[in-house]
């Protein structure tokens, strides 16, 4: 026999479990209690147009797809969820969670650093033909090649890596490709490796929450470059005009943005404190086929024009006062295909800046260097 206290129960019972599901719809509509909203480095689903609905398949399943991205408290839910298992279990399907707050991107070291590892000779020699075809395309534009190469933390931090993910080997494909680099002539080649080998027992030269290195490494990178076309230009060495100085500054970088936490990982990293003031330039941006060009308002004694192509780790060399040496710096992250036949009369070298993981793509393919891309030579 139920008894009026137990009748009670379930009508509580079933209350709030209808509370609970109608909490999101609320949310949705009065907007409270806010939610902030994860950056998902994608544009969430349109709402349902009206006129869509002469469609009914197609609005259904429009409307599901928009509601899957706009229930109330999604953002908060799915943030707890990451939170307990970061916080709890030191997992992320996104983030490997390596020993004292090293973290390293899964699809870096479960499929990038595979696809370059299972390169074959013929593969990398095919690679490094290409890098000659460069080199021999710009000659013939009076310009030299320099090739900046990049590997990733994993390289010079493996032993933090969890045990699950840890690869640790002493010779990777990518070492054979620098040795191809090193034995090419006519180029002017910065391996970051062997710098940033020699550097790491003085001192940290990655991020451990950011993908990238910390930017007192590439200064050093910087330098290194900078000097290495000055004396290519017969000028006095060390041309590289800035002395170092390093600041520590609290960061928490991109590698833990893959984790949308309440608390994200954060770390005391390093930075360049200081630079002398620069030489005045004029600073243009979005000039195709260049994100941005600096002019310096006179020569001043510095390097020659120059194109830099490379992804974000030359972002730190330009802010460590890379592009302060020289008189012209155009500056490109995205190059078109038909790029080497845009290149401006009177560049003398090239800078072109890659991270290993590019290497099993072909690397140079999208810059156009087909002989016939040089018309207009100069």
């Amino acid at each position: 026999m139920t008894t009026p206290a137990s009748r009670m129960e379930k009508i509580a019972i079933i209350s709030v479990f209808f509370a609970l599901l109608l909490l999101p719809i609320i949310q949705m509509v009065t907007r409270f209690p806010t939610v902030s909203l994860l950056d998902e480095n994608r544009n969430r689903e349109r709402t349902p147009r009206l006129g869509e609905i002469l469609s009914p398949v197609a609005f259904v399943s429009q409307a599901q797809k928009w509601f899957a991205d706009h229930y109330g408290y999604r953002d908060w839910l799915i943030r707890a969820k990451t939170q307990i298992d970061y916080s709890v279990f030191g997992v992320s399907d996104k983030v490997y969670i390596g020993k004292e707050g090293w973290l390293y991107l899964r699809n870096i070291i479960d499929s990038e650093i595979p696809a370059e590892d299972e390169m074959s000779d013929a593969d990398l020699t095919a690679v490094a033909k290409r890098f000659a075809e460069l080199r021999d395309v710009l000659q013939e534009r009076g310009i030299s090649l320099v090739v900046v190469t990049n590997q990733l933390k994993d390289k010079f931090y493996p032993e933090f890596l969890p045990y699950a993910a840890r690869r640790i080997m002493s010779h990777r494909r990518f070492d054979d490709f620098r040795a191809e680099l090193h034995a090419m002539p006519g180029i002017v080649y910065i391996d970051t490796t062997e710098i940033l080998e020699s550097l790491k027992s003085e001192r940290q030269v990655f991020h451990k929450t950011d993908l990238h290195w910390n930017d007192p490494a590439a200064a050093e990178v910087a330098r290194t470059l900078v000097n290495e076309i000055a004396e290519a230009e017969h000028r006095n060495v060390p041309f590289w005009r800035y002395p170092l100085k390093i600041k520590i500054e609290k960061m928490s970088g991109g590698e833990a943005t893959f984790m949308p936490l309440f608390y994200p990982p954060n770390e005391q990293a390093l930075f360049v404190a200081e630079k002398f003031p620069a030489p005045p330039y004029t600073y243009e941006v979005a000039k195709d086929p260049f994100e941005y060009i600096a002019r310096f308002v006179n020569d001043q004694g510095l390097l020659p024009p120059t194109v830099l192509c490379g992804d974000s780790f030359s972002d730190g060399m330009v802010r460590a006062g890379l592009l302060d040496h020289f008189q012209v710096l155009y500056r490109t992250k995205s190059p078109p295909q038909d790029l080497i036949s845009k290149l401006p009369v009177g560049v003398k070298y090239f800078i072109y800046q890659f991270i290993e993981v590019r290497l099993p793509r072909g690397l140079v393919t999208e810059l156009g260097i087909a002989r016939h891309d040089t018309t207009g030579k100069p």
